[in-house]
């Protein structure tokens, strides 16, 4: 524990690096505020802030809520203790106090970044929309335990079976359960999280009463945590349990890689590094290469109508698909790149093309939209500048700090991202 007390000082550098962006993004996020030397009344445009922040809300909500999902079933806490009688329950509360603490930096982030309605607009409006972003965030915190508690007991559940069986496609039906908990965590806060804007529209409207609408996503999360402590004690130790049955079920099938097998797989013939890096990236880091497409095709259809939104969600993707160069290291440990006697200037070339390969995802659906619809050529090969950019910052990242890369990644990401919708712009 005490070798990682050095690197807790890298979650505030996001924090830091959202004061360089507030100038970049400022035109883009905060149109609606009244300009210099302007007087607009808050009511004509509560509705653009209580829309912009319950998208933030929903945002930080659906981070916490992946990692509690990280942290709570997937966390290397398992490996560890699964073989020691553990109290489920103090258990569960220390992984939880964790997640609370190492992901502070995401409401933190957001007051940063809404100075500007405070600064532009009246620092009432600004309070009370950094407290829907708390509260999203509580929320997700607790419903996130909750619901993936509960996905074990839906795993095993008789009842649930038939569902489970329509939904899992190839995976395994236990793992169908985990798969899905956090889309159902996430509808749950949402839900909540839109209520609570309309009360924060409402209240800056005149409605004074409109702000205690601000405290429903707390309360869902409050009484979503209250049955945490009796889940842990019934399915904390179960959750190991499912896991290792998931595995199994997966160890069963063929499991022989071939082209088709993994993601771009053919770029990495004759190169070994490349090949070893793409293997790599789809067994644990999958998420970045299926949801970059599905990314760049909501940012397609987002983008049909002008090109600003395209570019303004599409680089977002693209920064967000580019940091899974930074994440290998993670899942590559150190000591066998030295066994191996690899070139770290080959691993990080390897890790830096997976990255831009990934980005393609977000890259073709988004430039196929731009270039049809709307003949916006150099944008277009601005995105692609942007994501060779962060792929290659992302694999320096990963060789410079490993396992903090992507903290440092992050926050030159954002900045890289805010600094390109300013020359875009």
């Amino acid at each position: 524990m005490r070798a990682h007390r050095g690197t807790q000082w890298v979650r505030l550098v996001p924090v830091l690096a959202t004061f360089a962006i507030v100038p970049m993004v400022k035109d883009t996020l905060f149109g609606f505020l009244p300009g210099p030397g302007q007087v607009i009344p808050v009511e004509q445009w509560a509705l653009g802030l209580s829309a912009m922040v319950s998208r933030l809300a929903n945002l930080v909500a659906a981070a916490v809520i992946l990692h509690s999902y990280s942290d709570l079933v997937r966390g290397p806490d398992r490996a560890v203790l699964d073989v020691h009688p553990v109290r489920a329950r103090a258990l569960v509360m220390a992984i939880a106090s964790h997640t609370f603490r190492a992901r502070l930096y995401l409401p933190l982030c957001v007051a940063v970044l809404l100075l500007p309605v405070g600064l532009q607009g009246t620092w009432t409006a600004y309070a009370g929309a950094l407290g829907l972003v708390v509260s999203a965030w509580l929320a997700g915190l607790g419903v996130g335990f909750f619901v993936h508690l509960g996905g074990v007991w839906a795993a095993y559940s008789d009842s649930l079976a038939v569902i489970l069986d329509a939904l899992r496609g190839d995976n395994p039906r236990m793992q169908a359960a985990l798969i899905y908990a956090p889309g159902v965590a996430l509808a749950v806060v949402g839900v909540s999280v839109e209520l609570a804007a309309i009360g924060l529209e409402a209240a800056l409207g005149g409605w004074t009463l409109g702000f205690l609408w601000l405290g429903i996503p707390i309360a869902i999360g409050g009484l979503a945590w209250a049955f945490v402590g009796r889940l842990a004690d019934r399915f904390y130790v179960k959750a190991s349990l499912l896991l290792a049955d998931v595995d199994g079920a997966w160890a069963s099938t063929d499991t022989k890689e071939t082209a088709g097998d993994v993601y771009m797989q053919r770029l990495g013939n004759g190169r070994p590094e490349l090949l070893r890096a793409l293997r790599l990236g789809w067994r644990s880091l999958r998420i970045y290469a299926t949801g970059g497409w599905v990314a760049g095709l909501v940012v397609a259809m987002l983008g049909w109508g002008t090109p600003e939104r395209a570019m303004f969600w599409g680089a977002g993707a693209t920064v967000w698909v580019a940091a899974v160069a930074a994440l290998m290291p993670a899942k590559d440990p150190q000591w066998l790149d030295e066994a191996l006697g690899l070139s770290t200037h080959d691993v990080m070339l390897a890790r830096g093309s997976v990255a831009v390969t990934y980005t393609v995802g977000v890259l073709a659906p988004v430039s196929l939209v731009l270039l049809l619809r709307h003949g916006a050529y150099v944008q277009s090969l601005s995105l692609l500048a942007l994501a060779v950019v962060c792929a290659f910052t992302a694999a320096i990242a990963a060789r410079r700090w490993r396992e903090s890369a992507v903290w440092g990644y992050g926050a030159a990401a954002l900045v890289a991202w805010a600094g390109f919708m300013g020359v875009m712009g």
